[in-house]
């Protein structure tokens, strides 16, 4: 259920695509300033017996099932939407635009997807259906004529409307011409942020109407996932680092502008650039629980201890430095590579798309693909092959550091 914007409104903002800012790593700031906010409140507070709550013999085990879900629930959707509703408002009441379609650029797994199907829904907009591969590499007049003559319109995913092959740009091109010149009408279109970069090579350079939500910086993420704060068996959860016991989501105290856990954060924004759905894949993976009897005892413990204290159940928290990040696997070259820009210059194939769109044979694919997906860099989802969430950053800097094409978030 959606809440007032106000209280939201540092977690959604749309602007230009142009605009966007990769949140950076001031990992060494940050330590040295907890660093000494510690050595402070050690000689304030005096010396605690140990740095963690937790015995050095507990076990964790991740979190899943039902109390994963609880714990790291879907974005609030229906509010991203609304203030891009905010944003787009103008644009849809002004009667001749310079520009008749608005290009929602963003990254894999940022929620541009969802935050424009809920849009649509709700203010029941025609939604363009993706055309099948038929229409892509060939005779493309049937969809074309099928689309919507009344605006505002939206196609969702631009990026199922060409292939990287010789065949497969004719439709792109034409959708591009058409929605400049205003044949299509007024629309908004979601495009993947890999797909635009490469279309900037691809059609004649032309000024284009483009927004992006912006970056999720280190108290974006820190509000985002301590919304999530959840109840259980009548425990209200909170999340502290099993190393230190670092309160996740604590109360800031006056003078003070950073808080121990501000690495964990800091180092999230870092590696998923700001990207919401990858810091939820690393944030999920981070989340740890004891063995149910020890969870038990530990919890009848606390409770005892502080029975005039709200009742709270624990997640531990995985410091940063001990979050894995995965690898690409040995013996990984240039053919993985082609690979996984194929996939994310797509936004997901299929292995006969990869196979049209890679000077590789469909046995090459096959084992590339398994290859990969065993250090979980790629998944399938419905037929199609992804580079996963937590296998983003990964790939991302692997193509990045071989001269391939990237994003540009």
């Amino acid at each position: 259920m959606s809440t007032n914007s106000e209280t939201h409104d540092s977690l959604w903002e749309f602007s230009p695509a142009g605009e966007y800012t990769v949140p950076t790593e001031a990992m060494d700031v940050v330590r040295v300033r907890s660093s000494f906010l510690g050595f402070l409140r050690r000689i304030t507070q005096g010396e605690k017996k140990k740095d963690s709550p937790l015995d050095p013999t507990d076990d964790l085990l991740g979190l899943s099932g039902e109390r994963l879900t609880k714990a790291v629930p879907a974005p609030d959707w229906e509010q991203a939407a609304e203030f891009f509703e905010e944003r787009v408002r103008p644009w849809l009441e002004t009667e001749s635009p310079s520009k008749a379609v608005v290009f929602y650029v963003a990254p894999p797994y940022s929620g541009r997807e969802e935050i424009l199907r809920q849009w649509a829904g709700a203010n029941k907009v025609s939604l363009v259906k993706e055309p099948r591969s038929e229409a892509v590499l060939g005779d493309r007049s049937k969809w074309m004529r099928a689309w919507p003559r009344k605006g505002p319109w939206l196609l969702p995913q631009l990026e199922r409307c060409f292939l990287r092959h010789a065949s497969g740009l004719d439709l792109v091109r034409e959708l591009l011409s058409a929605m400049m010149t205003g044949e299509l009408g007024r629309g908004i279109v979601g495009c993947d942020s890999w797909t635009w970069a490469y279309l900037q090579h691809v059609v004649p350079a032309r000024s284009f109407f483009t927004l992006s939500s912006r970056a999720f910086e280190a108290h974006h993420l820190q509000q985002s996932f301590g919304e999530s704060i959840f109840e259980q068996n009548g425990l209200r959860a909170r999340f502290r680092q099993a190393d230190n016991g670092a309160y996740l989501f604590p109360a800031r105290h006056e003078g003070e502008d950073i808080d121990p856990a501000d690495g964990f954060w800091r180092g999230l924004a870092a590696r998923s650039r700001g990207n919401i759905g990858v810091a939820t894949a690393y944030w999920k993976r981070a989340l740890r629980t004891l063995p149910e009897k020890e969870l038990e005892e530990k919890e009848l413990e606390e409770q005892t201890a502080a029975s005039s204290q709200a009742k709270r159940a624990t997640i531990w928290v995985t410091p940063w430095e001990d979050l894995q990040q995965p690898a690409l696997p040995k013996g990984s070259g240039e053919n993985e590579l082609f690979v996984l820009q194929a996939l994310l210059l797509h936004g997901g194939l299929d292995e006969v798309g990869l196979k049209r769109t890679l000077p590789l044979n469909q046995a090459a694919i096959t084992e590339i693909l398994h290859f990969l997906a065993e250090s979980e860099l790629v998944g399938l989802t419905d037929g199609r092959w992804y580079v996963t969430a937590y296998g983003y950053p990964t790939v991302r800097a692997a193509l990045k550091t071989n001269d391939y094409l990237c994003d540009a978030f």
